[in-house]
């Protein structure tokens, strides 16, 4: 890649990583949840998803390092063990990210194909499973690298994405669909139904993606300068693309529809309006899913090298000095991601994976509030970025414990295991540190 790319590429990556796959993925189980208030969910999200944003790019110029969460944690507090959880909670985000994705390209491909069973099973498990294998496989031949031209694509895919929400509302003002969902708006906030700011938390991981540019940063020319303008210009204009998508598929579906089958939200909308229109998102969506899975499969391995040269994985998982993505994490990240693929819902692996995200991101802007007096940094939005991912990770795991039982206790399962595993793989590092002192002294 080119040593001096400057803001449009960097916005392009910003606005394909955040919109490309998610969007397919996510919208359906936002909108189940919101109704015709899916605009407004994803409104308030955006609003904590800048503040989030602002404090990354703070902790990123009192940093020394280009990094991103890990980074900011073991250089700012030199706190490892912290910044071992975040690393771990990114690790099983990222998983249960490329799961979702797998699980939308499964799903699109069973639609469009028309076939449900295979050999008398579901063929979306089939799909997933087999999309996953194949980018592991190519990962493993060392040719998973996300060039830019990749990114690109993503983002031309995110092009036809806003073409539709366009094509959509036009549609829709002509036929007299469209619904602003005003009225519904005032009964919400008068009654306190709290229904959007849920479905904020429960797509929260649509908005994945634009922290990935920080680890990117130094293909940037001018990186602080160039890293600030992207992710500030990048983050409305995909929050845009969401909110018109929103908008126009909460008009042309009925909202038993889009809950009976989230993953065909977008098939569905483009139906109504004409099946050429259809299968243009269809294919985009094919493609968009099956390239975010490769490329976020890549970053996460290359991520977890970096993590193993830290000593917070380790050193079983892969070769920290090895040239491309180490062997044995991209086996390891593509076998829990096809396992959560296939046992998961659609619905408890995108919660998965925002619940993740809500975290780390709440974190940082924790992390800003108390370096505020360390540099030039504004207490209001990392103060908002903090009570908002909190608000929306304490509102996501009651709903799961409420309304999702199983997926609450998995969640539960899942975190038990990554606090031990790693407590006791820091416990005998530590462990090891003291003998080695105690050798050195005899």
């Amino acid at each position: 890649m080119s040593q001096d790319f400057g803001v449009g590429t960097a916005v392009a990556l910003g606005v394909g990583g955040i919109v490309g796959g998610g969007i397919y993925a996510a919208i359906g189980i936002v909108v189940a949840a919101a109704g015709v208030l899916t605009w407004f969910a994803y409104s308030i999200a955006t609003v904590v998803v800048l503040c989030c944003a602002y404090s990354y790019i703070k902790l990123n110029d009192l940093t020394e390092e280009n990094g991103g969460s890990v980074t900011f944690i073991e250089e700012l507090t030199g706190r490892t063990r912290i910044a071992g959880v975040v690393g771990w909670t990114l690790v099983v985000g990222y998983i249960g990210t490329m799961a979702m994705y797998a699980y939308a390209f499964g799903a699109y491909t069973q639609m469009m194909l028309g076939v449900e069973y295979v050999w008398g099973l579901p063929s979306r498990q089939f799909l997933s499973i087999g999309v996953i294998a194949v980018f592991v496989g190519i990962n493993l031949l060392g040719a998973g690298s996300t060039a830019a031209v990749e990114r690109y694509l993503v983002f031309i895919q995110a092009g036809v994405i806003a073409a539709f929400g366009f094509i959509a509302l036009w549609f829709g003002f002509n036929n007299q669909l469209l619904q602003p969902g005003l009225s519904s708006l005032v009964r919400s906030l008068s009654s306190h139904n709290f229904n959007p700011i849920l479905a904020a938390s429960i797509g929260f991981v649509s908005f994945e993606g634009w922290q990935l540019l920080f680890y990117d940063q130094e293909q940037f020319d001018d990186p602080d300068e160039t890293l600030a303008k992207a992710t500030f210009i990048s983050i409305p204009i995909a929050a845009f693309i969401y909110i018109l998508v929103g908008f126009v598929i909460t008009s042309l579906l009925p909202e038993e529809v889009v809950a009976a089958q989230p993953e065909a939200a977008l098939l569905y909308g483009g139906l109504v309006i004409s099946k050429w229109l259809a299968l243009a998102v269809g294919i985009a969506g094919l493609i968009s899913t099956a390239s975010a899975i490769n490329s976020t499969l890549f970053s996460e391995a290359i991520f977890a090298k970096n993590l193993i040269s830290d000593g917070i994985l380790p050193d079983r998982m892969g070769d920290p000095d090895a040239q491309a993505a180490p062997a044995r994490a991209v086996l390891v990240i593509g076998f829990f991601t096809a396992a959560f693929t296939t046992l998961g819902s659609l619905e408890s692996v995108v919660e998965f994976a925002s619940l993740a995200f809500i975290a780390v991101f709440g974190a940082m802007s924790a992390t800003a509030l108390a370096k505020r007096d360390e540099a030039d940094i504004n207490p209001v939005p990392p103060l908002v970025g903090t009570i908002g991912s909190g608000a929306f990770f304490v509102m996501l795991l009651w709903y799961l414990y409420s309304q999702m039982p199983s997926v609450f206790w998995l969640v539960v399962v899942i975190a038990v295991l990554v606090f031990t595993v790693e407590g006791v793989y820091f416990e005998r590092q530590s462990i090891k540190e003291g003998l080695r002192e105690v050798e050195k002294q005899l």
